[in-house]
């Protein structure tokens, strides 16, 4: 009796099965929500121009240069004469090679209320002066006031007005890449004069003759526009005086 127990316990014991093992159920990703907008989107947001806003002077130098224009006009143009009909020749024949070269060396213009200079510019006409530009244009605008009132006392104000304000424009330019380009401009500056051209050559690359003078079309336009206005106003003036 005693082993038929013992036997009896020993097989039930052995038919005994664990309650607690599970099968391993696999991770599920959680499912998507269907209510719109639950999940993260990228909104893309306007871009900001971080670049630094051009002074007063620099973002309305066309309209100061409009308006002196307008006040020379407004004197009664000198006679048409040989000599500053020369002089003012001579200068814009200069002043427009000048400019042709500088466009060589640079790129578009850069126009609107935010400064720029992606690349510091040190060769071609920027290998002999800094303001090769602002050279030019003083001349042109010095050869325009000749043509207009000649030889005379009329033009120490306007040729004055012009210079403070080209001055001050390359002075501006300085101070902007300067704060660009620290050690470079500084190096540049110390061997390259400001308006006086330099005896040296400092290769670089430089767009042809003929890309130059398209990419500045519209700088044409304006100069002839402004030399037939003025040659107008003195062939007018002879007319009816």
């Amino acid at each position: 009796m005693e082993e038929q127990l013992k036997a009896q316990s020993n097989g039930s014991v052995n038919q005994a099965k664990p309650v607690n093992a599970e099968k391993k159920v696999p991770e599920q990703a959680a499912p998507k929500s269907s209510v719109p907008g639950a999940d993260a989107k990228t909104i893309d947001l306007p871009e900001v121009d971080e670049r630094p806003q051009r002074p007063f002077l620099y973002r309305n130098r066309g309209i100061i240069l409009g308006i002196l224009t307008i006040a020379a006009l407004v004197f009664p143009p000198a006679d048409l004469e040989i000599v500053p009909f020369l002089v003012f020749i001579n200068i814009f024949i200069i002043a427009i090679y000048l400019r042709v070269k500088a466009r060589r060396a640079i790129g578009d213009h850069t126009r609107g209320t935010a400064q720029q200079a992606p690349v510091l510019v040190t060769w071609g006409a920027y290998g002999r002066m800094r303001h090769p530009l602002y050279t030019s244009n003083m001349a042109i605008g010095i050869g325009l006031i000749v043509l207009h009132l000649g030889i005379s006392w009329f033009v120490i104000p306007f040729i004055a007005i012009l210079l403070a304000l080209g001055f001050r424009l390359a002075k501006l330019d300085d101070l902007y890449l300067e704060s660009r380009y620290g050690s470079d401009w500084k190096l540049w500056a110390m061997n390259t004069p400001a308006f006086i051209p330099r005896e040296i050559h400092v290769p670089g690359p430089l767009r042809s003759g003929k890309e130059a003078i398209v990419a500045d079309m519209w700088t044409w336009i304006w100069l002839a526009l402004m030399v037939g206005l003025v040659l107008f106003r003195k062939v007018d003036f002879l007319i009816w005086a």
